[in-house]
């Protein structure tokens, strides 16, 4: 794709990692040849931003039926009410409010580190497209980090030491698990009443996590529609690499996150209302910076089908076991 406005109704300005589609009209019905143009984009770019071009959920979802076929997300409790297709993140059906101090003195809510979306599950998602509706006056970022081109940084000793190796994933919801190798902080601890008077209580129970039985997937996979490899894994749900133990596999890991999280292999998104953000899931991971729980951000996101199917359970699970694919609201 050119610089300049193409045949096909809109223009790509590249930026330093990713790329952003100016021009696009979302008013009007996408063609086949727009839709073909986008997609081989998104391909080689990896991520797209889209600014202030989505305002409806009508267009959200016909923008995102570009990229492929939508999948309802796993878990069904952050599933909009009127469109299983879409999610709510922020807003009352996240429950309680909560906020933590971050490295001593940053109190933030919503904040997340590194992670690859539904790596706790045994299909890792293609994709997903997220819009805001709500945005604070300041930070809530989201960070975007492409695993493409942190594999190609990588020595050649260790792309052969991690060719072959699988990681084992677990949910985790809390914050006290995310302060461990490719996390952005070092310490976390729950707000005092007198620094946030909300609760601090996780909108997610023991019961929902137990819902994802801990899985296996490979470090290295190789991108099925390019043939470029990438880093998989995800350091938010890595308990361990397997044949590793502890020390040693979170050595490797705080090696790996330390290449995901180099400057050049990052995107920092400042949002405005009805930005959508859009990107492959098997190439980029993300993470939210959090904002101060005083503002509110809320936003909507879709989830692209066709996943790798590139995992396992770590132990088979209990005969009585049902995947939370299969569990309605």
């Amino acid at each position: 794709m050119t610089n300049g406005m193409t045949a096909v109704g809109f223009s790509v300005k590249p930026m330093r990692v990713g790329a952003e589609i100016v021009g696009l009209d979302l008013e009007k019905p996408i063609s086949d040849a727009t839709r073909a143009a986008l997609y081989a984009t998104w391909l080689e770019h990896g991520i797209l931003l889209f600014r202030e071009a989505v305002k409806t959920n009508a267009q959200h979802l016909a923008l995102s039926r570009c990229f492929g076929k939508l999948e309802m997300h796993p878990m069904p409790e952050i599933r909009a009410k009127d469109e299983p297709y879409l999610i709510e993140l922020g807003g009352s059906r996240r429950g309680s409010a909560s906020a933590y101090v971050y490295d001593g003195d940053q109190l933030r809510e919503g904040r997340l580190p590194w992670h690859r979306d539904t790596a706790y599950t045994l299909e890792i998602c293609k994709g997903a497209l997220l819009r805001l509706v709500e945005v604070p006056p300041k930070d809530g970022e989201t960070l975007f980090a492409d695993s493409q081109k942190a594999y190609d940084q990588l020595p050649e000793a260790t792309k052969q030491r991690i060719d072959k190796l699988e990681f084992k994933a677990t949910l985790r919801m809390g914050p006290f698990q995310q302060s461990r190798p490719g996390a952005l902080w070092h310490s976390v601890r729950p707000a005092t009443p007198e620094e946030f008077s909300g609760s601090a209580q996780l909108w997610a129970g023991k019961e929902i996590i137990n819902r994802y039985p801990s899985v296996v997937h490979p470090v290295v996979i190789q991108h099925p529609e390019t043939g470029r490899k990438s880093l998989y894994i995800s350091p938010t749900y890595i308990d361990t690499f397997i044949g590793m133990d502890q020390v040693e596999s979170d050595a490797l890991l705080a090696e790996l996150a330390g290449y995901l999280a180099d400057p050049s292999n990052v995107y920092a998104h400042h949002w405005t209302p009805n930005d959508v953000m859009l990107w492959d899931n098997r190439r980029f991971l993300h993470a939210a910076m959090g904002f101060d729980p005083q503002y509110h951000r809320t936003g909507l996101r879709t989830t692209l089908a066709g996943a790798l199917r590139s995992g396992r359970y770590f132990a088979k699970p209990a005969e009585d076991f049902l995947p939370a694919a299969n569990i309605n609201d």
